[in-house]
């Protein structure tokens, strides 16, 4: 193996190692609504874990506000013919 061709494999190497570890540990998982308030005295930072608004307002009981995250972004929608192609 030439000098030449072991630095091309040796630079590989640290970029294969450095792409590993610039990937996150964990993904977030952000839902569509969230709720404000609630506790002992009716306000808080509250939560953002609700798939729906329905579920958000059950789970306050009353206490506390149900809005839309503001940082959830709605999946893109995919036509048949592209979920036939991940196939």
């Amino acid at each position: 193996m030439t000098s030449d061709c072991l630095k091309l494999l040796c630079a590989l190497a640290a970029l294969g190692l450095l792409a590993i570890s610039a990937t996150p540990s964990r993904a977030e998982i952000l839902y569509p609504y969230c709720k404000s308030g609630g506790g002992d005295v009716g306000i808080g930072i509250g939560s953002c874990n609700y798939t729906s608004l329905e579920q958000c307002k059950i789970s306050s009981a009353g206490y506390g506000m149900c809005f839309p995250n503001p940082a959830w972004v709605a999946p893109a929608a995919t036509t048949v013919a592209q979920r036939r192609a991940k196939r």
